[in-house]
């Protein structure tokens, strides 16, 4: 397993350390899940994300490429904006999502899953043979935080130098200092909750890491937190939710599809933008735990299977996301957990999402 620059301080401070993607990395720390989760809804959590991938693309024909590459459109977007999106197989099939920021129109930052550290930038390259551009793997130099909840900006603010975080709004970014070591700051997250994501060196990632949870508001917060935050917020998990196997129509994300894009996009011609199966939310009775791969049920019959779930710790129910087939979505629903179908309701994504922060007029 790899290690990112965080690893003695997870030991030294209680975490319950897993394999996640060939990472050891923590899901919690001694306090606990349901305390992390807690404290990224109230006040900050700080959440360790080194272990997902950085790619630079630039040079002459980067802005060209990466928007053949990337199924949503960057010519919509000023530069200092950012775009979520996927690249795609052959077959339109998810190889990854992925966030794409627009540093100018030579030079595009991709962030990538840490699944796909190889696998995206191996398509990349293939894609990218014979044109005149860059792809610079900045993984091992760089490091990867994400400060999220009502409270990261006002800590934010106290710590960070040479940048107005009023001018960075919501899917933005710009540059700043931290104790004069340099920081790339992305106002995203996967918490649905307002907050930033924090690019720095590596070499500089274990002081910032320090300063900041050592800040009354913040708490270190591992991938269990993660994972409950960002279903609440009803945002897909790539390899438990989409893969390279689904397609973005069928996963309820069309929009960040745009068939009409000038020069198109790779898997275009294979899309299915009218899918038999669709991905939901389904909220289930009592205090009952939908696990992945848990049947959903009707009248009898099967209907779909869950690919994400938790109790929520936020609502106190349980929550799941699930592909279900067309032909049963105006049907009583059900999960079926240990032999006993327990009812479910569609549910309106997303359960819990408190984002303030204003979005960028081009519409992101």
């Amino acid at each position: 397993m790899r290690d990112t620059f965080c690893l003695k301080w997870d030991q030294d401070h209680g975490a319950k350390l897993v394999d996640f993607h060939g990472w050891r990395m923590p899901v919690s720390y001694e306090k606990g899940i349901l305390y992390e989760h807690e404290a990224t809804r109230t006040s900050a959590g700080l959440f360790n994300i080194s272990h997902m991938g950085r790619l630079r693309v630039h040079g002459p024909q980067a802005y060209k490429f990466s928007n053949y590459a990337f199924t949503n459109d960057l010519t919509q977007i000023n530069i200092g904006s950012a775009l979520y999106g996927f690249i795609l197989n052959d077959k339109g099939g998810i190889i990854d999502d992925v966030i794409i920021y627009k540093e100018s129109n030579d030079r595009f930052l991709w962030i990538i899953n840490a699944g796909g550290r190889e696998t995206d930038v191996d398509h990349l390259r293939r894609l990218s043979a014979g044109k005149d551009l860059t792809i610079d793997v900045l993984s091992d130099q760089t490091a990867l935080l994400a400060l999220q909840g009502p409270k990261a900006d006002a800590v934010l603010r106290r710590l960070v130098k040479d940048a107005d975080l009023d001018k960075i709004p919501y899917f933005g970014f710009g540059r700043g200092t931290i104790e004069g070591k340099s920081v790339f700051l992305m106002a995203t997250g996967y918490t649905g909750e307002d907050g930033y994501e924090l690019m720095v060196p590596v070499e500089d990632a274990p002081m910032i890491w320090e300063l900041l949870v050592s800040q009354t508001e913040v708490t270190a917060c591992g991938l269990g937190a993660r994972d409950s935050l960002r279903l609440e917020a009803g945002l897909p998990l790539h390899g438990n939710d989409i893969d390279g196997t689904t397609q973005p129509y069928e996963a309820g994300l069309g929009w960040a599809v745009k068939m009409n894009k000038d020069g198109g996009f790779f898997g275009k011609e294979a899309l299915n933008p009218y899918p038999t199966r669709k991905l939901i939310g389904l909220t289930l009775e009592g205090q009952n735990i939908p696990r992945s791969h848990y049947k959903v049920v009707s009248e009898g019959k099967e209907a779909g299977e869950v690919t994400s779930g938790v109790f929520s710790p936020t609502l106190k129910i349980g929550i799941a996301l699930a592909y279900v087939g067309k032909d049963f979505l105006e049907k009583p629903l059900a999960v079926d957990i240990r032999g006993k179908a327990i009812a479910a309701k569609i549910a309106k994504l997303p359960w819990v999402r408190h984002v303030t922060k204003i979005k960028a007029k081009n519409g992101n």
